[in-house]
C-alpha cells in the first residue's frame, strides 16, 4: 500500500494543561507562585576562549573571570509546605479507528480493516496498559519525580477511582504489587475501551501528590522564548490562572503528552530497555540518533506500507507483532502522513 497525497489522523489522547498547588493550613489550595532574580553565571562554554578552528582567543585571564548576568524564573516549595499537588486531566477517544483525512477511497478502507482487526483482536490494550503505566508511574511529572515520595490518584468518567501510595518506587519492567497491578488493570481496560469503540468518550482526572520540604525547587514547562536577549526573564515559566486571577505555574499539554508517550520498547528486536517516545522515526534525543532509520526499513513510513501483510497476518495467526503495536501506536499519537505530490 502506498501513502496518499492527502493523509492524516486526529490524536486519540488530549491531555490538558498540567497545573501546580498546595493546600494551606485550612485545606484552601494555593497557586505556586515564582521567583523573578538576577544570577551571576561563570563563564565556562567552549566558545568563550576557543574559536571554531578549535585554537584559542586572544582573550585575557580577567575576561574569562568575568560573569555572564542572567535574569530567570525560578520556583520553589513555600516554607513550611511538606505536600504539592499536580493535576491534570485527559480525554481519549477512538480517532485511530478512521483517518480524519484521506483522499484515497482504497487506503482509507485498508487502514480502517487494519485498525478494525487490530481493536478487534485486543491489540488497543497493549498501548493502553503501556500508556497507563506512565500515567500511574508519573512519568508525566518529568524531573519533579526526584522528590522524597509522591503518590497518583486517578478519577475516571464512571465514576471509580484508584490510587497508587508509592508510585515513585514502581517500575516499568519489574512486577507490581497486587494492590497496584490491580489498579493498572483497572484503568487499562478504562483507557482501551476507549481507544477501541467510537461511542465511548474517555475521561479521567489525574493528581499527583508530592512529598516535599520548604524551599525544595518546583520544576515546570518553561516557553519558548525567541528573543532571549529582551526586556523580560531569559527563562520563564508556563503557568495558567489559578484562583482569584492568581497564576499559578504549569507544564504544558505538549509536555504532558510527551510522557505518555513514551512507549516504544519494540524499536530493537533484542528487547534493549529503553524507551523511547513514539515518533515516526524512532527520534532518541539523548544520544541524538534515530532509532527507526528509514535504512533500517522499521520506520513507520516503511511499515505501514506493508499493511495489506499486516492485515493477513493477523487474519491468519490473530497475532499482532511488535511492528503492528507501533504502527498503531502513531496512529494514535496522530499526524499529517501525506505523501508529496510535487515530483523533483
Amino acid at each position: 500500500m502506498d501513502l496518499c497525497t492527502n493523509l492524516s489522523y486526529s490524536r486519540s489522547l488530549w491531555p490538558g494543561k498540567g497545573y501546580f498547588y498546595y493546600l494551606d493550613k485550612e485545606g484552601n489550595k494555593q497557586a505556586l507562585s515564582t521567583d523573578k532574580t538576577y544570577l551571576r553565571s561563570s563563564k565556562s562554554g567552549f566558545f568563550e576562549a576557543f574559536g571554531s578552528d578549535n585554537v584559542a582567543k586572544n582573550i585575557s585571564t580577567h575576561e574569562l573571570a568575568t560573569s555572564n548576568i542572567q535574569y530567570v524564573e525560578e520556583c520553589y516549595t513555600p516554607p513550611f509546605v511538606n505536600e504539592i499537588y499536580c493535576q491534570f486531566s485527559l480525554r481519549i477517544k477512538a480517532n485511530s479507528l478512521c483517518p480524519d483525512v484521506c483522499n484515497d477511497p482504497y487506503i482509507k478502507n485498508t487502514l480502517i480493516q487494519l485498525s478494525s482487526l487490530y481493536a478487534k483482536n485486543g491489540g488497543y490494550k497493549e498501548l493502553a496498559y503501556r500508556y497507563a503505566k506512565n500515567i500511574l508511574m508519573g512519568t508525566w511529572l518529568w524531573r519533579n519525580q526526584d522528590c522524597r515520595g509522591f503518590s497518583i490518584t486517578v478519577h475516571l468518567a464512571n465514576n471509580k477511582s484508584l490510587v497508587v501510595l508509592d508510585a515513585h518506587k514502581l517500575d516499568w519492567y519489574l512486577k507490581w504489587k497486587k494492590t497496584d497491578h490491580d489498579s493498572l488493570i483497572l484503568l487499562t481496560d478504562f483507557i482501551a475501551n476507549a481507544l477501541a469503540d467510537k461511542k465511548l468518550f474517555g475521561y479521567i482526572d489525574v493528581v499527583a501528590k508530592l512529598s516535599v520540604g520548604g524551599g525544595d525547587e518546583i520544576i515546570p514547562s518553561q516557553e519558548f522564548l525567541q528573543d532571549a536577549k529582551g526586556k523580560g526573564t531569559q527563562r520563564r515559566f508556563s503557568k495558567t490562572i489559578f484562583e482569584n486571577h492568581i497564576e499559578t505555574v504549569a507544564f504544558h499539554s505538549q509536555k504532558i503528552g510527551a510522557a505518555l508517550q513514551i512507549i516504544d520498547d519494540w524499536w530493537f528486536e533484542q528487547n534493549d530497555e529503553k524507551r523511547l517516545r513514539v515518533n515516526e522515526y524512532g527520534s532518541d534525543r539523548s544520544d541524538a540518533v534515530a532509532r527507526r532509520h528509514p535504512t533500517m526499513n522499521n520506520d513507520f513510513y516503511s511499515l505501514i506500507k506493508r499493511t495489506e501483510e499486516w492485515i493477513s497476518h493477523i487474519e491468519n495467526d490473530d497475532e499482532i507483532t511488535s511492528d503492528i503495536h507501533f504502527i498503531m501506536a502513531v496512529l494514535v499519537k496522530g499526524g499529517l502522513f501525506n505523501k508529496s505530490s510535487s515530483k523533483k
